[in-house]
């Protein structure tokens, strides 16, 4: 009896380590995987959960073995990319995408609190506490690691330089929000480092030259300050143009544009010259100047050769 007892115990410990491999073998999961955006939902849901991330993915690299028993394949790299393709496409989707939208909305509605909003108060709405989904370290899986912290900080960082450099005038705005989210959320953004003002060098002086009738029709002439300024815009700003940009043109594209801006413009000139005098030679007008050429020829000496402009 006692020698039964000695191979029992000897059986155990030899056969230990499978027994504990397939009692914690979780590649089921690769048959169950249509799981995994459910699961991602309800962690984001609930961000306390967020620690147990780290351990879903875990299990779902013990698929590795199961897909290396299916023989029918020619390829098993292909079945692990599919599989880790399709993990992290539902990873993106209902954790990635939701969190950065909803830090980005808290982020303006706070930076822009001074307007008249919604109610935001926590206590009487709930807020979701995602610091812990923030704080969860870069997760493993496969030959891969996934960082949300880092993949926040990314989205915000494309997100506000782009829409700096569509809007310069909102870069204030944006500068805020940056610092408000080190402060919130201890993302270490970078700077932009975009100008606060814009530096461009203006309407390119060909393109002028293309559709001169428009900016003959659009732009007013300042003699005060020596430049073009557009009439209206349907933006918030309106475009000027001086010498800087005429000379900002001729370096980028050479002296030979010269004559081309010349010829544009005389011929556009002529044209209008053509219909003017033609307009002259209207009746109504033609009969009114010769009205007012009689009587400037009648009091020439009483107003000292100077046509009276006020009348």
């Amino acid at each position: 009896m006692m020698f039964v007892n000695i191979f029992r115990r000897i059986e155990v410990i030899t056969e230990y380590q499978s027994k504990v491999r397939a009692a914690c073998d979780t590649s089921f999961l690769y048959w169950h995987r249509s799981i995994a955006p459910v699961y991602f939902s309800h962690v984001f849901n609930n961000p306390t959960l967020a620690p147990n991330l780290q351990y879903f993915f875990a299990g779902l690299a013990d698929c590795h073995h199961q897909i290396s028993l299916m023989k029918h394949l020619s390829v098993e790299t292909d079945k692990l990319a599919m599989l880790e393709k399709d993990i992290k496409d539902h990873f993106e989707e209902e954790i990635l995408v939701p969190l950065c939208n909803e830090i980005e909305t808290d982020l303006r509605l706070s930076t822009h609190s001074h307007l008249q909003l919604d109610d935001r108060n926590p206590l009487k709405f709930g807020k979701k506490n995602i610091s812990a989904l923030l704080a969860t370290p870069p997760i493993r899986f496969f030959d891969s690691y996934m960082d949300i912290k880092k993949h926040i900080t990314h989205y915000l960082d494309s997100t506000f330089y782009n829409l700096t450099t569509v809007a310069l005038h909102d870069w204030r705005s944006y500068a805020v929000m940056r610092n408000l989210a080190h402060q919130k959320y201890g993302l270490q953004m970078i700077e932009a480092h975009l100008p606060s003002q814009t530096i461009e060098q203006g309407i390119d002086v060909l393109e002028i030259m293309r559709n001169i009738h428009v900016f003959v029709s659009r732009y007013s002439y300042n003699l005060n300050n020596q430049l073009f300024v557009e009439q209206s815009s349907n933006n918030k700003h309106l475009n000027t143009i001086n010498i800087r940009h005429i000379a900002n043109s001729i370096r980028t594209h050479g002296t030979g544009i010269m004559n081309t801006t010349i010829n544009f413009t005389f011929q556009y000139l002529r044209k209008k010259f053509f219909v003017f005098s033609q307009f002259l030679y209207d009746d109504h007008i033609y009969s009114r100047l010769v009205k007012d050429a009689r009587s400037f020829k009648e009091q020439k000496d009483e107003l000292e050769q100077c046509y009276p402009y006020e009348s």
